[in-house]
């Protein structure tokens, strides 16, 4: 909405916004908490131009690709499992709540956190339409990604096994 009416936009100091709310600025719903934050003096903000902001990133990305944008409020909306979507794989195929773990000062787990778990796989798009069954080759493609998710025991990272687990997300591009 900002940077349709070309008005300014703040951005603050993550270590500012985690010293304030007793949590990471990752955990925090910046649409939620927008205002708040921009009249909180405690917090060190910036203010630009939201329209030249944009606009700069849009160029950005028809040149490089990059950066990668999720728009968080949207995927969160959208998120059928409900729970809040922070973050996603680069290309945003697969979107899962998250939670971070908290650890002891041995760090031994005091809660053990779910992190995102990504099984990825791509197919030869020109040779899948040749193909005799497209619908086959898609199915057999999710179908091997299923199993890859369900035999996949990543026991040296327990929050990703954890994701993994709950969630089996396959992306197919």
């Amino acid at each position: 909405d900002l940077a349709r009416r070309s008005e300014d936009m703040y951005l603050f100091s993550p270590h500012d916004v985690g010293r304030v709310y007793g949590q990471p600025f990752s955990e925090i719903s910046v649409s939620e908490k927008y205002a708040e934050m921009v009249d909180d003096r405690r917090i060190r903000k910036s203010r630009i131009n939201a329209r030249a902001f944009f606009q700069t990133l849009a160029e950005i990305q028809f040149e490089s690709g990059y950066p990668y944008i999720l728009f968080e409020d949207a995927a969160t909306r959208a998120n059928p499992a409900g729970g809040r979507i922070s973050m996603s794989n680069l290309c945003s195929e697969i979107l899962q709540t998250n939670e971070a773990s908290l650890y002891q000062e041995d760090l031994s787990y005091s809660r053990l956190g779910t992190d995102i778990s990504c099984n990825l796989g791509s197919l030869n798009v020109a040779a899948v339409m040749d193909g005799p069954d497209f619908g086959a080759s898609v199915e057999a493609a999710i179908r091997a990604l299923t199993a890859v998710s369900n035999m996949s025991a990543i026991d040296c990272v327990p929050s990703i096994r954890r994701g993994n687990d709950e969630a089996h997300a396959v992306g197919l591009g």
